[in-house]
């Protein structure tokens, strides 16, 4: 819970476009090569409609390639400009990132994690990281992917 005047981001998570559940493996049959980041927060009672501006941002890092996998064909970096106030979901957030990915081969397969920032002229500062999920396409005739790593992992 925060303060009167505070805010804070509470999750992010990927799912597939339209979806209402998150997903570690948020590319879908029949849904183009997209998907969404939710991004949860939580503002206090002042701040929440006080209209005060901010940033929320969402980058990616290619946890496969070691860097950010934002290029002119896919586009995991975004940011909004908006306010908090009622009209942009404060008190309690929730936003809605669609990822287009015009080159699938250059990601598919590799693992990431998404990071949402939110930033304020007052100094309101909050960030989360998403957990991880992969980045697979099951209808490209490559087969389903086995996720062998989870369970030797539990297991320990």
């Amino acid at each position: 819970m925060t303060n009167a005047n505070n805010a804070k981001l509470m999750r992010i998570t990927t799912r597939a476009l339209g979806g209402n559940v998150p997903n570690e493996i948020p590319l879908t049959s029949g849904k183009g090569n997209q998907f969404s980041v939710v991004v949860e927060g939580t503002a206090g009672r002042v701040l929440g409609g006080s209209g005060q501006p901010y940033m929320l941002e969402i980058v990616a890092l290619d946890i496969t390639a070691g860097a950010n996998p934002h290029s002119e064909a896919n586009h995991f970096t975004q940011r909004r400009l908006e306010r908090f106030d009622a009209a942009h979901g404060w008190p309690d957030k929730v936003s809605i990132f669609t990822i287009t990915l015009n080159d699938l081969a250059a990601v598919e397969g590799h693992l990431f994690r998404c990071y949402a920032t939110l930033t304020s002229a007052n100094q309101i500062i909050s960030f989360v990281e998403s957990p991880l999920f992969l980045l697979y396409k099951g209808d490209l005739g490559v087969g389903t992917p086995t996720v062998l790593w989870r369970d030797t992992y539990e297991r320990q």
